[in-house]
Order: C-alpha cells, then structure tokens, then sequence
C-alpha cells in the first residue's frame, strides 16, 4: 500500500507561484481525504515557496502527514495540526521520501488544546456564534479571504469544528471535523470537488473560476437561528462562554408516599454543554451501591413503590471539570390506609380499622335492630357529624380559654386582676410581643435575665437567610438575591478606615437563560459609580466579583457587569432582548493580587465601564455599555461558580459623594 500512497501524495504535491503573475507567495494548508483501492485515508498537507535553485527555476516544499480512520481518534482537529505541530518542514535538499519514526509526542499534546469560546470569531464579526455559520454553509461553499491572514483562517475554522460539540452530540467531534475538507488558497491544479470549504485569494488568476454564486467573505459569513430555543440558547452559550463544568441548581427533594404510588424526584444540572445525568441508589451514609439503568435523565421516576425508606443521589456530567453529584435524599414509603367498615358481631355492630401491621380495633356501641346495607352509610354520615360538631365544641372552649387566660405573673409584676359580677376573670392585656430577630437587643437580654437568671434562647436562623452581624449597610443600601444564591452575608465594617463592603455568597453566575448572583446595591443617581475590589478570598477561577448596573432584580434582567477573579478581568452585559454577551482579559503577571479599581462612567447618555490597576490607565471594553437611566439600580455583584461554595469579595465604595 505504501507506494501507491506515494504515488498519490506526488500529484498533491504542486504549488503556484503567484509572484510570477504578481501575486503574493503565501503556504497553503490543505484538509483531504483520498481512497486508493478501497482504503479511506486522511491527507493533511502544508505547500510552500521555496525559492529558486542555481538554474534560476522555482522550487517548493511539500510536507504531507497520512492518517487512517481509527488514528484520528487520538489526535486534535485538522486546522490545530496545521496551525501549531511544530514539525512541519520547512526547508528541505533531499530527495521526496517517506518520513518514519517521527517523534509524535507533539501531535498528542496538541488533542487537549481548546478552541473555545470563539474568540476568533468574536473579533472578525463581533458575535463568536457566527462559528456556526460555517457549519451551516452548504458543501462546496467558496469564500474570499483576502482581508485574514492564514493563521487567522485557520483559528477561524478550528473554532468552528469544535462547535460541533454541541451542534452535532451524536459523535465525537474531534472525529467528525476529519470529514471537514478545506484549503486555505484555491490553486490552478486542484479539483473543487476535494474540498467542502474551498478559500480564494483574489491575485489568483484562477479566483473567479473557483468562485461559487454564493462566494462570500469569510468575515461575513452568519449563523441561522436554532429553532429550538433551548439548544439555541446551549449553543449561544458554549460559543461566547465556552465550557462550564456541572453545577446543581436544582436539588431533589424529600418523598413521602403511600405503597403502591409514585415517587418522582427532580433536579437540575447546570453547565455547557448541557449534562448528562444518572442516578443511583445509596446508603444512609450517601455511598452509592445501585445503579439505576436507563435512569439517565433530570427527573427520576418510581412507580409502584414498596413499603420501606430508601435514598438517591444523581451524578451530572459533561466532560469538563470534576462530575457533579447532587446531595443524596430520602424516599420514605408507607403503609396504605384502610377504608372504615361496619361489621355485625353478635348482636352488636362494629366500626374496624384494620392495617396489615395491626390488630383490628373494635369500637362497639348498643344496636336494637339489626343493620342493613342501606343504613351503613346514613350511619357513617351521622357519626361524621357528630365528630365534626364536637372538635368544634373542643376547640371553641380551648380558643376561648386561652383568650380570656390571665397573664402569668411574675416577681415584681404590676399586673392587676379582679373579679366581675358574672364571675369571669378579668385582666389587663399584656402588649404583643415584637418579632423575633437573629440579634436579640441589650434591654432584651437585660430583661430576660432579670426574670430567670439566665439569656433567653436566641430564634434559630433560617439556613438561606444572612447570618447575625454587628454591621449594618450603610442607608440606602440593599442585598438582593437575584436566582438561587445561598450561604449570603453582607456586612459594612467600618471599624478602621476605609470602611469597607465585605460580601460573600454561594452562586452560579451569569448564564443566558437567567443569573444566580449576590447583588448588594443602592438606586443608581446617574453619577459615576466607582469602586476598589481590595480581595477575593477565593482562587477558583468560576469566581466573579465586580460592580453591576442592573434594571431589575429579575434573573433575566438588562444589566452591566465588570469585575474580576484572581487570574483575569470579566465584562458581561446583557440587553433588552435577554442577549447575554461576554469578554475576557487575562491580568498581567505583576498585576495578580492586586486591588483593582472598577469603574462605571457617563458617556453619551450610556454608562461605560473600566477598570485600573493604577488609576492612571483605564482600558475598558467599548461595546459593553447601557442606558444611564436612574431607573436602574448600582452597586456590587458575586458569584462563586458553584451552588454550594462560596466566595467572599472585599469592596471599597469610592464613588464621588454628590
């Protein structure tokens, strides 16, 4: 087989001097896929000038690697190759030959390189779901790259293919981008048909030939909406986003049901691309000891259950980060109940309730006649009645006691009692107690102690509810949960200067179907609002702690976001039609741990954003602005990445005081 590969590789080999026509000499990439006797194999070539040799004739290089169908498996993507293994060849004196025991180390590395978010696409057309565009473009499609550079066409077209991770679910991408084909330049010699995406530079004498009807710019190229608004909003995600590991926002909850009903548990998992669940069976102690085949969905559903407490858990995974596993929740199972009967037992008729786990137990009363069919339920009727009216009677007298209940009196009361004619105690109503708070006041504590000697028991705290503080918010500030935020605390320490916003909460962040943050804010004025993230007392790197302008509290609101965990600075904005965008930066080496002032500022009747390490240079992110309307509200928003660990962000409000 090896010298017909050769003999097929020497017709790929040919290059077009431009220069000679007044063109320029670029290196061409090619993607292919060749059959020789039945045999499917994979070409990936890189073709270049390589000048003129002592006769003065043209010379060129052409270095091509062959792939079988079950090597790609192991390997990144056709452009990542193409890009960035370091091996290709670019000088070469020898005769054509067949290169073997290669060092392959640093193809195989290349597999765990990443292409998203699409930033390439992002930057060329200002939306990174324009990646699927390309995808959607009919085979044999032709576009004109004269205004990129080969590097960039081939960012461009490996951002694409790894989208097919979500476009395409029902294969592994990395095998599917192989039957992809392209060349970066369109050459006299080649046959259109080799190639699904074909790129043409205009100084090629050969460009309006290959040019197809719908030839376009490869910059201009679009995507179509998805139909389905769910995988739309997957995909938009995943493009501008990029890969999100698992996070439960949605845990099951506790079941209690009959024997022989149906228990269905619900959860869900969020993260890009969409998770894919299983559950299991597990102990008390929440180990995991069955698994539920062909249970692989969010929801777990348990028909006919038998008597009996058993517990559950769900993993969610999508292949990036750690799985996620919800917390394990319990199915108690009880006996039915058994319906009333009347039976007749020696002269006498009996009322039996019986359960499989009981004697029956009899209540007997006197009857002269014996029963019929006919009277069973009239009898049941009335003795239903009867019940009725005498919980009635119970609890009137009971409700009536406990109003006209004197008040207890204690050592040293002042209460005073006397007796009226009609012998009904009177009393002197004491005052209605205050609500119970999570800090009890000092004249509470004083007063408690002085009747009994010891602190009166402090109301225990809601677990989702902030935990007792000694600090307060300064005026006109307000926490708000926006989406599903838990483990919250917000505390003003204004012990030593400057005083300070501490702030922490456990929250998934910015997602396009809705954001679950911590947003501790006040009414935006219309002024600049500036502040200083001094820490973040986390090294995850979900983590985002920055300021925010924001309509409503509402998950789906429009608002402005800057901000920053310890490795880079974050803009997100989100507008009126529920579009959520994003940007990314990388902090600079001598920057990390360092405080970092975040600004919004009036512009055109926008705010901007920006952001400094010195307050001298403010880099901003243009794009991202919103309508400086005091309708809105300001101030400081966090997110962990995670439903259950937290983050804790210190802030320093330095805005001018109008």
């Amino acid at each position: 087989m090896r010298e017909p590969v050769m003999l097929q590789l020497e017709k790929f080999s040919y290059y077009q001097h431009l220069s000679l026509s007044g063109g320029l000499e670029r290196p061409i990439f090619v993607c292919r896929i060749m059959d020789i006797r039945g045999t499917r194999f994979h070409v990936l070539s890189r073709i270049q000038d390589s000048g003129l040799d002592f006769t003065g004739r043209t010379n060129f290089i052409a270095h091509h690697l062959v792939f079988t169908p079950e090597e790609i498996r192991q390997f990144p993507t056709p452009p990542v190759i193409l890009r960035e293994w370091p091996g290709w060849v670019k000088l070469w004196t020898k005769e054509p030959q067949l290169l073997e025991n290669e060092n392959w180390a640093d193809l195989t590395a290349l597999a765990g390189k990443s292409n998203i978010p699409a930033q390439t696409w992002q930057r060329v057309t200002t939306d990174a779901v324009n990646g699927y565009g390309l995808l959607e473009a009919r085979a044999g499609a032709s576009f004109r790259v004269d205004n990129q550079t080969d590097e960039t066409v081939l960012e461009l077209i490996a951002e694409s293919l790894e989208l097919l991770e979500v476009r395409d679910t029902r294969r592994d991408f990395r095998t599917a981008a192989w039957n992809y084909t392209f060349t970066t330049s369109m050459q006299e010699q080649d046959n259109p048909a080799d190639f699904r995406w074909r790129c043409i530079h205009s100084d090629n004498p050969a460009a309006n030939r290959f040019a197809t009807p719908d030839c376009r710019e490869l910059s201009a190229v679009r995507a179509n909406r998805w139909t389905d608004k769910e995988k739309e909003n997957e995909e938009t995600a995943f493009a501008r986003i990029g890969r999100q590991p698992p996070r439960f926002v949605e845990q099951p909850k506790y079941q209690q049901i009959k024997e022989g009903e149906t228990a269905a548990f619900a959860s869900k998992a969020a993260g890009i691309p969409t998770p894919n669940y299983q559950w299991y069976e597990c102990d008390q102690n929440g180990k995991e000891k069955n698994k539920l085949d062909g249970q692989t969905s969010a929801k777990l559903v348990l028909e006919n259950c038998k008597r009996g407490t058993t517990r559950y858990l769900v993993w969610a995974t999508n292949g990036v980060g750690d799985d996620c596993r919800s917390d394990p929740v319990k199915l108690d199972v009880e006996p039915p109940k058994q319906p009333l009967t009347i039976s007749k037992q020696d002269g006498k008729s009996s009322a039996v309730g019986r359960t499989t786990a009981q004697k029956p137990q009899v209540a007997v009363w006197e009857d002269s006649e014996p029963i019929s069919s006919d009277s069973i339920v009239t009898i049941s009727g009335w003795w239903l009645i009867v019940i009725i009216i005498a919980a009635l009677v119970i609890g009137g007298g009971v409700w009536w006691k406990i109003k006209h209940r004197p008040p207890k009196s204690e050592p040293g009361s002042n209460t005073a009692s006397a007796s009226a004619g009609s012998g009904m105690p009177t009393s002197v109503p004491s005052p209605t107690p205050a609500a119970p708070t999570n800090q009890p006041t000092s004249t509470q504590l004083a007063d408690s102690k002085a009747a009994s000697g010891k602190p009166k028991p402090q109301t225990e705290r809601v677990v989702n509810s902030p935990p007792p503080t000694e600090f307060g918010l300064p005026d006109g500030w307000t926490p708000m949960n926006v989406g599903a935020v838990l483990n919250v605390n917000a505390e003003y320490i204004n012990v030593k200067p400057p005083p300070r916003f501490d702030l922490s909460a456990a929250a998934t962040g910015f997602l396009t179907n809705g954001d679950s943050i911590l947003f501790v804010c006040k009414t935006n004025t219309g002024n600049e609002f500036k502040a200083t993230l001094l820490k973040i007392d986390s090294r995850a790197v979900q983590n985002r702690c920055g300021i925010m302008i924001r309509e409503s509290q509402k998950s789906d609101s429009p608002f402005l976001f800057v901000g920053a965990s310890l490795q880079k600075i974050f803009a997100y904005r989100r507008d009126a039609k529920g579009e959520l965008f994003s940007d990314e930066i990388d902090i600079p080496k001598a920057d990390e741990g360092r405080p970092v002032i975040l600004k919004f500022y009036p512009k055109d009747k926008l705010f901007a954003l920006a952001y400094s390490f010195d307050a001298k240079d403010w880099p901003s992110f243009p794009d991202y602005v919103i309508s400086n309307s005091t309708q809105t509200l300001v101030g400081f928003a966090i997110s962990s990445g995670s439903s259950s660990v937290p983050v804790t962000a210190h802030f320093v409000d330095v805005s001018p005081k109008k």
